[in-house]
């Protein structure tokens, strides 16, 4: 595990023991404060590939190295919308499930104006949000999710 590069926080199961569904998860999101656009979708990964060290997953954008990345390399063909695959693990839990899309909005969200642009380079974009780099976009979107945790508990920034 790289230091940084995780949540801080363990996430507790949500006390009613539901597995919430992805709508139901994305309201609970947005109930605690996290900003999903309406051309951002989320959907649970049945590929098996998502699990507890990756709890999600935006759309892969493969180009050669220099190449510019745009808003509409994460664009679905059909639905026009930005799709992230979710671990299922992560319903049974409203603080994880806050966490991972407080994690995921900070990160595309940060990034969409420069998207927009095509101002970033595929090199960028993955030093971006690539785990294992300490300090970068990845890293702080763990801080972000942690504080938002802290939000639903009631703990006072430190």
């Amino acid at each position: 595990m790289v230091a940084g590069q995780y949540p801080k926080r363990e996430w507790r199961d949500s006390l009613d023991g539901q597995i919430r569904t992805i709508e139901a998860a994305v309201e609970i999101a947005k109930k605690h404060g996290v900003a999903i656009p309406d051309d951002i979708t989320f959907h649970v990964d049945e590929s098996g590939e998502l699990h507890k060290d990756l709890t999600a997953r935006g759309p892969r954008v493969d180009k050669p190295r220099g190449e510019r990345v745009y808003w509409s390399d994460l664009v679905h063909d059909i639905t026009h919308k930005v799709p992230f695959r979710i671990w299922p693990g992560i319903l049974k839990s409203d603080e994880a499930i806050v966490a991972v899309l407080a994690h995921e909005m900070h990160e595309i969200l940060t990034l969409r104006p420069l998207l927009e642009r095509g101002e970033i380079s595929i090199d960028d974009y993955v030093m971006h949000t690539e785990p294992g780099r300490p300090g970068n976009l990845h890293d702080e979107a763990w801080d972000v999710a942690d504080r938002m945790v802290d939000k639903m508990r009631g703990v006072s920034p430190q």
